[in-house]
């Protein structure tokens, strides 16, 4: 079997809070049980500090470095000094670990790698980066516009010539293939997905009363979430509790900024902050609403949602890497108007609820097979003959 070395910029492990990070313990546990020795190079917050024995029962090397918030001074200084200290690393790992392939997670670790020789090497984009810049463009205004039309072109330019520097290329979502594809049409991308991360037992004990609960979940510290809410509490919420006035909204995610903290009343609104567990909360939930406006990758969240059987509205731009059917596996609307109707219509109908999150279940289980994914994955990472370029 294969010694592989991962390399990220977050700290992957279950329950670490970020679903980049949650997915990847998932992969590198697969990995390992299908016998591969693992390393691993990451920075990593203090309070993930508590989950390393998790990584280290996985690995055999475990290099971390602090993550940028957990260093003093000014920002742009910490972030710059972080990412120098996982290049350094990642180039103590090879020349100690002698791995026979490395595996590079995410854009902005890739481009930390650039300059280094690596062994034959596979790499996952989490997220493509004009995209996202493009749909910030497209919400932004005057010199807000123009700063992300300008990043969109860089990243539209350099990303391609990033990933062609790997032997073996992966998406997240079948909608991120189809872009990937098109920019580096010479080189094939496989699809490793995110999997779903919470249980979808029936006996599971919800987290709060059975009710009208609309729940959404995730990181609140990301300006997409934030956005995403705040636009939903301004616009669509209000329609929402005129329509059922005992519905409930529980904002569910670690790192809430006081100015949303301050938006909870205590009973119709919750913002729990950071939760150990998921499952319960989902269980607990009529409705899951995703409202982000800008949103690229898979969203674990409406993975999540989905698997365990809750009702999901979303915006269009949400279902972009699910590529779920709207109406069939869950319900779009990209206007306050749109989004507050089939919320309450979901409210008011049990039947139409349970018919809509079976079909959501069902939808997961037959194109969100992991495990067909890494096998995939692990045969064309054994397979490549071909060293990749210094990166």
């Amino acid at each position: 079997m294969a010694h592989i070395l991962f390399v990220y910029k977050q700290f992957p492990a279950p329950a670490v809070g970020h679903a980049g990070g949650e997915s990847l313990f998932r992969l590198m546990e697969a990995m390992r049980r299908r016998g591969h020795r693992l390393s691993l190079v990451a920075r990593i917050l203090d309070e993930e500090r508590a989950l390393l024995p998790h990584v280290e029962a996985l690995c055999e090397r475990v290099y971390t470095v602090p993550h940028h918030r957990a260093l003093p001074g000014p920002r742009p200084l910490a972030l710059l000094r972080s990412y120098w200290m996982l290049r350094r690393a990642a180039a103590r790992a090879l020349r100690e670990v002698r791995p026979g392939f490395v595996h590079v997670e995410t854009t902005q670790t890739a481009a930390i790698l650039l300059g280094m020789h690596l062994p034959r090497a596979s790499f996952r984009t989490q997220d493509v980066n004009w995209f996202l810049q493009e749909q910030q463009a497209a919400h932004a205004h005057g010199l807000r516009r123009l700063r992300a039309e300008a990043i969109g072109a860089v990243y539209r330019r350099f990303e391609p010539l990033l990933y062609r520097r790997y032997a073996v290329r992966l998406a997240i979502s079948e909608g991120d293939r189809a872009l990937l594809t098109a920019a580096c049409p010479a080189h094939p991308w496989l699809l490793l997905p995110l999997a779903p991360a919470v249980s979808s037992d029936p006996q599971i004990v919800p987290a709060v009363p059975a009710g009208p609960n609309v729940l959404f979940v995730g990181a609140m510290n990301r300006d997409h979430n934030l956005a995403g809410v705040s636009w939903f509490l301004d616009h669509v919420w209000p329609r929402i509790r005129a329509a059922v006035p005992e519905a409930r909204f529980y904002i569910v995610g670690g790192a809430p900024p006081a100015e949303l903290r301050a938006r909870a009343d205590g009973t119709h609104c919750f913002v729990t902050g950071f939760v150990e567990d998921l499952a319960p909360w989902y269980r607990a939930a009529a409705v899951f609403v995703s409202p982000l406006l800008v949103a690229g990758g898979l969203l674990q969240k409406i993975l999540d949602a989905l698997a365990s059987g809750v009702p999901v509205v979303a915006t269009s731009v949400c279902n972009h890497g699910i590529g779920a059917t709207p109406g069939e596996h869950l319900l779009i609307a990209d206007t306050p108007e749109a989004f507050a109707e089939a919320v309450v219509a979901l409210l008011r109908d049990p039947e139409a609820r349970t018919r809509l999150g079976t079909a959501g279940q069902h939808f997961i289980r037959r194109y969100y097979d992991i495990e067909t994914a890494v096998d995939q994955w692990e045969a064309a990472l054994l397979n490549s003959t071909r060293p990749s370029r210094r990166t």
